[in-house]
């Protein structure tokens, strides 16, 4: 019996040894600071539009999450322990030269920054509850992140004291943040040195929609808040849709519908995990989903829908244009693709620019559910793929 025993735990480690040591080669292994990089004069690659004055770049990204369950922050393969050996400034790594270019990169934050477990419930409990340590807000940071939308379904998974606690370290922190959720109502404005004030609001879609909509009301009167700050851009962000379907849905559609009717220029979306495509509604511009991005929730990109593994996300720039009274022209987007990894399979947490077959494959992603009167512009190397201008929408 005890020979038995030592054979199966001797069968155990020799079966563990090579899982290990790939995992330490992939965590260790960082991208050389000689390589060449894409994408290096984004800015100059936006032409100048008829009657500007002024031109302010912003960059969107999709899911951030840089917690994860409460039995996984020890685990081997966990964003945890990649940063650990690596350094907070890891999984932004290969796309920060990129968003540094930008006056302003927004990204959807899913999960809390929360020191402990208070507020995880057995109201709050659920599949996943992500948690990353409140120091790892040095992570967005070093990724040159600016902003964050919180209104999602995983800003509350600790509670009241783990959205109170994120909220604060991003303050002191000089992060902005915004959202709707069941603990905020918060806009957030960003004024940029010409004097231009752009606006940013969010909710997610069973906040918006479910409880007989006795939440719209608040979101109205956020909505009216950030108007009244006299903005010239309005951009909404939603948090909608079916996890990893390919398309979008009529109720990502509604709930943009919803923030356009209310004033909003631009409607930048997440939640799929997966890129989903875009649309002008009403003259709108709309791109329901950027997928993931930095995603600490899963060890793996598998999409369970389709049984394949997911590939791509992408950075979203959007130029807006001024004229020289301030008056907002319109918008033109750049799409920059992007890898999530290295590795087809496994999440190593640092996204990075796609080029050649790969930056094609990503649009052509895209484009599979975008609107079929909007053709997205093919990639081109070291710009991405940069599209049409489009005008602001008149209202009265």
């Amino acid at each position: 019996m005890r020979r038995r025993l030592s054979l199966f735990l001797l069968a155990v480690l020799l079966c563990s040894f090579p899982l290990n040591a790939w995992a330490e080669e992939v965590m260790t292994k960082k991208s050389s600071e000689d390589d060449e990089k894409p994408y290096t004069g984004l800015r100059a690659a936006f032409p100048a539009e008829e009657n500007e004055a002024q031109k302010v770049l912003l960059s969107f990204i999709g899911d951030v999450t840089l917690g994860c369950n409460e039995v996984d922050h020890t685990n081997a393969r966990s964003l945890d322990s990649y940063v650990a050996a690596n350094g907070m400034e890891y999984p932004f790594a290969r796309v920060r030269y990129i968003l540094e270019q930008d006056d302003l990169t927004v990204a959807n934050m899913e999960g809390t920054l929360h020191s402990d477990t208070s507020g995880l419930t057995a109201k709050t409990k659920k599949a996943y509850n992500f948690r990353a340590d409140p120091s790892f807000v040095e992570i967005l940071k070093l990724g040159s992140i600016e902003a964050v939308s919180m209104g999602n379904n995983h800003s509350s998974d600790y509670g009241e004291p783990g959205f109170t606690e994120t909220v604060a370290v991003l303050e002191e922190n000089g992060i902005g943040w915004f959202g709707n959720t069941d603990y905020s109502a918060k806009y957030w404005v960003y004024e940029h040195e010409s004097g231009v004030k752009i606006g940013f609001v969010n909710a997610y879609v069973s906040f918006w929609g479910y409880n007989n909509g006795e939440n719209i009301p608040a979101i109205n009167a956020t909505i009216q808040a950030c108007k009244d700050e006299g903005v010239d851009v309005l951009i909404a962000m939603i948090h909608a849709g079916v996890e990893y379907n390919t398309r979008h849905d009529s109720n990502q559609e509604r709930f943009a519908q919803f923030f356009i009717n209310r004033g909003a220029d631009i409607v930048i979306g997440s939640h799929t995990h997966r890129l989903q495509g875009a649309a002008l509604q009403d003259g709108v511009p709309v791109f329901y989903s950027l997928g993931n991005f930095v995603f600490g929730g899963n060890f793996k990109f598998y999409n369970p829908k389709r049984n394949k593994y997911i590939k791509y996300t992408a950075i979203l720039q959007c130029a807006l244009s001024f004229d020289e009274n301030g008056d907002y022209l319109g918008c033109r987007f750049n799409i920059i693709p992007c890898r999530l990894g290295e590795d087809r399979e496994v999440n190593q947490y640092q996204p990075f620019p796609a080029t050649d077959a790969d930056a094609t494959a990503a649009i052509k992603e895209l484009q599979f559910d975008t609107n079929k009167y909007w053709r997205l512009n093919d990639w081109t190397e070291n710009i991405g793929a940069m599209q049409e201008f489009i005008p602001a929408v008149q209202r009265k």
